[in-house]
């Protein structure tokens, strides 16, 4: 399964996100999130995690063992850069996509 994130369309802080995406990694056909772009089943026994976050994209393949990691501690325990603690403008992003016709 790969599964698109987008940080931008949040902003909550990365203790919260850290929770947010432990839970999901955990489940990730459970509830939906707001920023999750896509999810794709690519036939891949990986979770595959492709994140836009602090002007960079993150990808993160894991495997069961990282998997299990990944859910207790959340994405930031596999990133290789210390990402942002707080965030905003993710309102003014929701406007803008807002704007977009249906079928973008």
């Amino acid at each position: 399964m790969k599964v698109v994130i987008d940080r931008n369309l949040c902003d909550t802080n990365l203790a919260f996100c850290q929770r947010c995406s432990a839970a999901f990694i955990r489940n990730p056909e459970g509830t939906d999130r707001l920023c999750i772009r896509d999810i794709v089943d690519d036939g891949s026994d990986l979770l595959t995690i492709v994140m836009n976050t602090d002007g960079r994209v993150l990808t993160i393949e894991l495997s069961e063992e990282e998997r299990e990691l990944a859910s207790v501690e959340g994405w930031e325990a596999l990133a290789d850069f210390d990402p942002a603690l707080f965030r905003s403008g993710a309102s003014e992003r929701w406007r803008e996509l807002r704007q977009l016709p249906a079928n973008h």
